[in-house]
């Protein structure tokens, strides 16, 4: 500090050699470059007691006095220091005005450029330092690191021109690394962290630096030449040992890879999130080799097996529905939704599946409750009413996917499930509106056509019924749900029944094992007279849903037709008790006939 005040003194001095005589108000002559001087000495002594805001009043009033290069310079400085940076503008080009060629008034000039960004006009003062002073580091080094920004080719010239003069200084360095680094100079970044690794040989950071450029530049063998050599003085560095994961990783030899981070894993000493991240590592490259899904569920039961995480969780159910194990993964699931009750996200997805699974009771038990904790989540509340509409509970259904369409008025499956939902309640008039509403969203959707097309049919209008299934099978001829239920509405009015057989069979084809097709089909044969045939496959349709009261009336129908009335009776009572409303089954046990 000292140094400069001695400067600023010396520098006023000079150019107050020239004595002005002014005047003061009562017409006594003054020495101007006197007091000039003395209000330059109390700015200064503010200044140096860090009172800048009072040194530039003081500096003003000497500059009343003395228009000075060296009074400018410390105005510009101290307004500078505030932040005030128009003023120390203004006041750094007087100073450089007055003296064009000092480098401290040049310096700061280009300082204040620079915060101002001024880019192009700080580079020009730059310049004109080194024009005066050839060998001046400080304006080189800024003079790079402004470069750095838009020009970092120039920037790289410059600092590799002041290690040619200075040699290999350290920060130097560190910049032309991360510069190289930046634009992707490889080979001048390898040169670069070399240099500095034989500055400074026990900088473990910095070999690690090393070691990445290496395996970037594909340089493998270097690579692991010295990580190696690292791991013999540091063999319990995480660092390394992942670094050298790392590079088999680049090498797509996951084998090895997961050889070295299960040696990481089994020291115990990595945090929860780095555990999770070398799982996921290997998770998210399963496509790249499908032996990385078993190795990631192996790291994940491990960390299950010590903590209890719902990501944990939430990634093994993940992992075992990629598997084909679905159960086990509806489990994770289940399990990561009672641990993260906030996250909605694995509530969904638990429920998704379980409803995928056509677990539907399941499904049911399960998101009542996330629909009490997420009242206002779209999906939560559509997946609830799909479950509860396919159980056929359609009045408590038609609340939830009610209250789905209120959260989100144009998605296509809630408004479709909300018209079957209310076609099932007869209430067709509001169904139709529904419906008719998705359609124009997407005029071709299939299966919208088909529930429009099965709502008329439950009307009785089969002219506009058999038409708009006809119109859906033009537009996919094997979409399983409108063949089984154009065959089964030809089936109910008992015409056309080699065409609906044909249908069915197709529908049964893509899904064997679904009990509303083979339901149809047997009822097809059951209107056919092959009731041999007809009981096999509603036997089998009731065999997956045992509690269905329509395939438990057909075949009481097919017993009846076969001559085996206890078996009809049988049927139809237990067809009745689970739908007591259907006057039809019950006429049926009243008369003992069909």
């Amino acid at each position: 500090m000292k140094k400069i005040v001695i400067l600023l003194l010396i520098a006023l001095t000079v150019s107050c050699t020239n004595k002005v005589v002014k005047e003061e108000d009562g017409g006594i002559p003054v020495d101007s470059s006197s007091v000039a001087l003395s209000k330059f000495i109390e700015g200064n002594i503010y200044e140096m007691k860090g009172n800048f805001g009072d040194a530039i009043v003081k500096y003003n009033e000497a500059l009343e006095y003395e228009k000075s290069a060296g009074i400018y310079y410390a105005i510009a400085k101290n307004c500078y220091r505030i932040n005030r940076l128009a003023p120390a503008l203004t006041n750094a080009k007087q100073a450089v005005k007055l003296d064009p060629d000092n480098p401290e008034y040049l310096f700061l000039l280009a300082t204040i450029y620079d915060v101002s960004h001024m880019d192009d006009s700080s580079a020009v003062v730059y310049k004109k330092i080194i024009e005066i002073e050839p060998n001046n580091i400080n304006a080189y080094y800024s003079l790079a690191q402004l470069y750095e920004k838009n020009k970092p080719l120039e920037a790289i010239k410059i600092y590799k021109k002041l290690i040619s003069s200075i040699g290999p200084e350290w920060h130097i360095l560190v910049r032309l690394t991360e510069l190289n680094e930046r634009i992707g100079n490889q080979k001048e970044t390898i040169e670069t962290l070399e240099e500095l690794s034989r500055l400074n040989p026990s900088n473990l950071d910095l070999q690690k630096l090393l070691i990445d450029a290496y395996t970037k530049a594909e340089q493998y063998d270097r690579a692991f030449q010295l990580c190696d050599e690292l791991l013999l003085s540091y063999p319990y560095d995480l660092g390394l040992l992942q670094q050298k994961g790392n590079i088999y990783i680049k090498q797509n030899n996951w084998k090895e890879a997961a050889r070295v981070y299960e040696e990481i894993f089994d020291r115990n000493n990595l945090g929860l999130t780095e555990k999770l991240q070398l799982a996921t590592l290997f998770y998210a490259a399963a496509e790249k080799d499908s032996n990385n899904i078993y190795i990631a569920r192996k790291f994940l039961q491990k960390i299950d097996s010590d903590t209890s995480d719902w990501q944990v969780n939430a990634y093994l159910g993940e992992i075992e529905l990629k598997l084909g194990n679905d159960s086990v993964a509806i489990e994770y699931f289940r399990k990561a939704a009672k641990l993260a009750e906030w996250n909605a996200q694995v509530w969904i997805r638990a429920g998704g599946l379980l409803f995928d699974s056509r677990k539907y009771d399941e499904t049911i038990e399960f998101m009542s409750e996330a629909a009490e904790k997420f009242p206002n989540d779209f999906v939560i509340n559509l997946i609830y009413g799909l479950a509860l509409s396919q159980s056929n509970k359609h009045a408590e259904a038609k609340i939830y996917l009610k209250r789905a369409i209120n959260l989100n008025p144009d998605d296509i499956t809630a408004l479709s499930a909300y018209g079957y939902t209310l076609n099932q309640l007869k209430e067709n008039d509001e169904a139709l509106v529904y419906l008719n509403k998705a359609l124009l969203l997407q005029p071709d959707n299939v299966d919208l056509i088909g529930t429009v097309a099965m709502i008329y049919e439950s009307e009785g209008n089969y002219k506009m019924s058999d038409s708009l299934y006809r119109h859906a099978l033009e537009l996919d001829s094997l979409n399983a749900i409108v063949l089984n239920n154009y065959a089964y509405s030809l089936a109910e009015r008992n015409i056309r029944l080699d065409e609906a057989l044909k249908m069915a069979s197709k529908a049964v084809e893509s899904e064997p094992e679904n009990s509303s097709f083979l339901d149809t089909i047997g009822w097809i044969y059951f209107r056919l007279g092959d009731y041999q045939k007809a009981k096999d496959y509603i036997e089998k349709s009731l065999s997956v849903e045992p509690d269905n009261y329509t395939v438990i009336d057909h075949l009481g129908d097919v017993y009846f037709m076969m001559g085996n009335k206890t078996k009809a009776m049988e049927y139809w009572r237990k067809a009745y008790e689970l739908n007591n409303d259907n006057k039809k089954i019950k006429e049926k046990i009243e008369k003992g006939e069909i």
